[in-house]
């Protein structure tokens, strides 16, 4: 007996997606700037190189047709997601019995896998799941049977957007239009009869994204396969181990401790025991440090070993929030409020992050009107929607972060006093890359990840010693979100499998040469180290942005996606260094040409 393990035709779309994630197109692929956008302008972005059409054609429905509750909704735990008793019909009851058949053998290859599969009837209803359970309080109760996994009840997800547009999809983190799906990916394969008409969806849901996808892709087409021909292998447990044999994944590695996979070290684990126990008595907590060292990160660490690690965690980016929405994105609106509102009202982010984490980032760069809004809530922990009459009361625990001097800006009148101190009930600094006893560690913790989550076959890259000591030498200006971003430039765009010198980024060999000079001044003029240090990140920075502008031949948008920032921040850098958009500098062609 022979089965065909290839992905089929109608499902390239699937697989398509799974391997762009192997090109260096995937750099410049923003869901998270696009979801983020969606959530301020309440409609989905068209901007062609951040998410794929499907995502933004479904995102699309979850507004129009659906009205979801857009970004984060603090109810969602209590949301009603199970439908009525199950009545299965012939076709439905006949796959279930089949999929059952292969329980044992498929349990193992999918709890390996990290992965659980679903059988979803047509109507949207969970009828069986199997493998390896997924996280969180939702996904324990999304995998209940009778759960409705429709668009219209879940939003875009690889199972209900299958049973909506009858062919095989996936969507991954911030694809997903609900926040609750961000940590999974999921995956849906409709099985159809001769004339077309929907018997059930197959589905795949991990938390482990991109691991071992395409081979999970061609072991979802095996099952439909199994079903669709109702093959003896499904009965024959022997039969089922040799199949399985075919399908070459590497399995997910088993997180152990607290911290599961992330790369922490003994100082910063210090410095997460210090946050949970200041939440535990809702000490406001300020973490400083430069642009790029993981100050999300960490917040992240702190909510899921904290005592609300099973509460809500909203973030606000304080310098994006524009001036006429301040008040209704913080505190929501009341039906009829405005022209334009919606008839049903609008949470804040104040409301969705009842009981849980409210993260304020950037908030040295918030403006004054939002500061004095802030103030008052903070003090009281009451505020009142727009267009409401009476007060609500939250439970919420403040997080800021800022890489901003903020004592300098309250000298400055940037930033009110009576804020500093409110926020700054205990101050976290978080230590730049270049300054930490583990950045070897850190360096070859990030490395392996990379390696890890690429395809099998790329997974045979071999870099160079040279190149190993150059990333432990370098001063990493950008930090921990430039090391990221150099490794996988260099893993995906490199000119063979053995990595060299050659294939590391202009930029990154730039600043290393510029180091080396700085070295060799600072031992030759002692007396200039503390000037020298001071300047050096800042003239690191500008040559980043003169590198990249130049390379991309004045093009904002993709010199901001080489740069890994948003074209609004490369524009404030172009303006504080006096640059024109081909990375010279515009104040002496200004002057020139007068």
């Amino acid at each position: 007996m022979f089965i065909d393990l290839n992905i089929p035709q109608q499902s390239n779309l699937a697989q398509e997606f799974f391997l762009l994630r192997q090109t260096i197109d995937y750099q410049i692929y923003r869901p998270m700037q696009a979801w983020q956008w969606m959530t301020q302008t309440r409609s989905a972005p068209d901007q062609y190189d951040w998410v794929r059409p499907e995502v933004t054609e479904s995102w699309q429905r979850c507004l129009d047709e659906y009205r979801l509750p857009l970004g984060n909704y603090a109810n969602w735990d209590r949301y009603q997601i199970i439908s009525q008793p199950i009545q299965l019909d012939n076709p439905s009851q006949k796959i279930e019995t089949l999929i059952k058949q292969l329980n044992l053998n498929f349990h193992v290859f999918l709890k390996e896998a990290g992965v659980m599969m679903m059988l979803v009837a047509a109507d949207g209803r969970l009828l069986y799941a199997l493998g390896e359970q997924q996280p969180g309080s939702f996904m324990s109760r999304a995998s209940e049977r009778g759960t409705n996994w429709l668009e219209s009840v879940l939003g875009n997800n690889g199972i209900g957007t299958a049973i909506e547009l009858k062919k095989p999809v996936a969507f991954q983190g911030m694809e997903h239009f609900l926040s609750v799906l961000h940590p999974f990916t999921t995956a849906g394969y409709p099985l159809l009869d001769e004339s077309g008409h929907l018997l059930a969806v197959i589905g795949l849901v991990s938390s482990h994204h991109q691991e071992s996808m395409n081979s999970l892709f061609a072991f979802l087409h095996l099952i439909c396969v199994l079903v669709n021909t109702d093959f003896p292998v499904a009965k024959n447990l022997l039969a089922q181990q040799r199949v399985l044999e075919k399908i070459s994944f590497r399995a997910v590695p088993k997180t152990s401790g607290a911290f599961g996979d992330a790369a922490v070290s003994p100082a910063l684990e210090e410095l997460v025991k210090k946050a949970v126990k200041l939440q535990q008595y809702k000490i406001p907590i300020l973490i400083t440090g430069e642009s790029g060292v993981g100050k999300d990160h960490f917040v992240n660490l702190i909510k899921k070993v904290g005592p609300r690690k099973n509460t809500p965690l909203i973030a606000i980016n304080c310098a994006s929030i524009p001036h006429d929405l301040i008040e209704s994105e913080l505190f929501g609106y009341a039906s009829g409020s405005f022209t334009g509102a919606k008839s049903t009202g609008k949470p804040g982010k104040f409301m969705l992050a009842d009981t849980g984490i409210l993260f304020l980032d950037e908030i040295g760069d918030m403006s004054f009107d939002l500061q004095s809004t802030l103030l008052r809530v903070l003090e009281t922990s009451e505020f009142t929607p727009v267009g409401g009459n009476k007060p609500i009361h939250v439970d919420v625990q403040v997080v800021a972060a800022t890489n901003v001097q903020l004592l300098e800006a309250v000298e400055a009148g940037r930033f009110r006093r009576d804020l500093y101190y409110r926020l700054n009930g205990a101050q976290i600094h978080l230590q730049p890359l270049r300054d930490r006893a583990d950045k070897k560690a850190i360096i070859h913790h990030i490395l392996q990840r990379e390696l890890n989550a690429m395809s099998t076959e790329e997974a045979s890259i071999e870099i160079c010693r040279e190149v190993i000591s150059l990333f432990e030498q370098h001063p990493w200006p950008g930090n921990i979100r430039q090391l990221i971003n150099v490794i996988r430039a260099t893993l995906y765009t490199a000119s063979s499998r053995f990595i060299t010198i050659q294939d590391l980024p202009i930029d990154f060999i730039a600043e290393l040469k510029q180091q080396k000079l700085l070295d060799i001044t600072r031992s030759r003029h002692p007396d200039a180290q503390d000037n020298l240090s001071v300047m050096s990140l800042s003239d690191w920075e500008l040559h980043g942005i003169k590198t990249a502008l130049k390379d991309c031949d004045g093009n904002i948008s993709l010199a901001a996606k080489k740069l890994g920032i948003t074209r609004t921040t490369l524009y404030k850098k172009i303006e504080r260094f006096g640059l024109n958009k081909t990375g010279d500098d515009g104040l002496l062609y200004a002057a020139m040409s007068n």
